[in-house]
């Protein structure tokens, strides 16, 4: 295999960091790394690319345009017979590495922050779901990435104060009008019952109605993402792997789809309860029950099914 970093070089620091980026890479994957530096052309002169070691080229541009940049690493990956590609991170790494592996016909990953070669297999790292989890692909010999390799940060030798100096804190200013510590915010009190909410109660007032009852019996309310993004919900009611992570005895999910990123949140429900009006939901793959109908027919009845036991 054939390896091509490819870096948008405009001082010194990031062609250090790209140096450091390629032995990773070299040693991570066991292949040939080579660089690649683009730039305009005044950038370029200013750079003290005769202290790199290794294959690189240069590559001047006059104006940062994807398309422009894209197809001309194209011919140099072409003619030299590159395998994989690395975009270094920086402005536009992504687009430009989504934008080579459209022309190149390739797999493509981006914002990787580990990359190496495991067992004669190529795998790959980059944290989802708002940095939440992190989700590990199996590249093939051909792909191209953009990357946010961590690079080791550097330990220095502790050593011991030449003096200590205690400061008194200043007194409080004229400016402040009142002061008030807010208090710390409470943990949530968790019920064995959960009753969830999706996109398929279709109005701000039905959310409203089921919120207000699940308050008054005293169980946990939440709701999927896209509620709370339309503004019929707070934040803070969201469950999954952006929100909340619920572990009950019963959880009741009301016109929920079944997204992997709301499963996270109730996959540790000793019983799930769906209630969705299309069987071919994803969520009816999961739950224990499954009521086929419009919510707004049966779920009094599961209410009082559920408070009788």
């Amino acid at each position: 295999m054939k390896t091509l970093y490819v870096v948008y070089g405009v001082n010194q620091e990031i062609l250090e960091t790209a140096e450091k980026k390629c032995w990773k890479l070299k040693w991570e994957m066991g292949d040939e790394v080579d660089l690649c530096i683009y730039a305009e052309q005044e950038d370029l002169k200013r750079l003290p690319l005769k202290n790199l070691k290794g294959k690189k080229y240069l590559l001047e541009i006059s104006a940062f345009f994807v398309e422009k940049i894209g197809t001309e690493l194209c011919e140099i990956i072409k003619q030299k017979g590159y395998t994989s590609i690395v975009i270094a991170d920086g402005m536009m790494s992504g687009e430009l590495a989504v934008y080579l592996a459209s022309q190149l016909k390739r797999k493509c990953v981006t914002a990787v922050v580990d990359l190496r070669r495991t067992k004669g297999k190529i795998k790959c790292r980059k944290m989802v779901y708002n940095n939440r989890l992190c989700a590990e692909y199996e590249l093939p010999e051909q792909f191209v990435v953009s990357e946010r390799l961590r690079m080791e940060s550097k330990h220095w030798e502790q050593t011991d104060a030449e003096e200590e100096i205690y400061v008194r804190a200043n007194e409080v200013p004229d400016y402040l009008i009142e002061e008030k510590v807010i208090e710390k915010r409470l943990e949530k009190t968790l019920s064995p019952i959960l009753i969830a909410v999706g996109m398929g109660v279709e109005k701000r007032e039905e959310v409203e109605k089921i919120r207000e009852y699940a308050k008054k019996e005293g169980y946990s309310f939440g709701v999927s993402r896209p509620v709370a993004m339309r503004g019929w919900a707070k934040i803070g009611e969201i469950i999954g792997v952006s929100g909340e992570i619920y572990a009950p005895k019963i959880t009741v999910a009301i016109g929920i789809s079944g997204a992997a990123a709301f499963m996270a949140g109730i996959e540790q429900s000793t019983y799930i309860l769906a209630i969705n009006s299309n069987p071919d939901a994803t969520i009816t793959q999961h739950a224990d029950a499954v009521i086929v109908e419009k919510y707004q027919n049966v779920l009094q009845s599961v209410f009082e099914s559920i408070k009788r036991k």
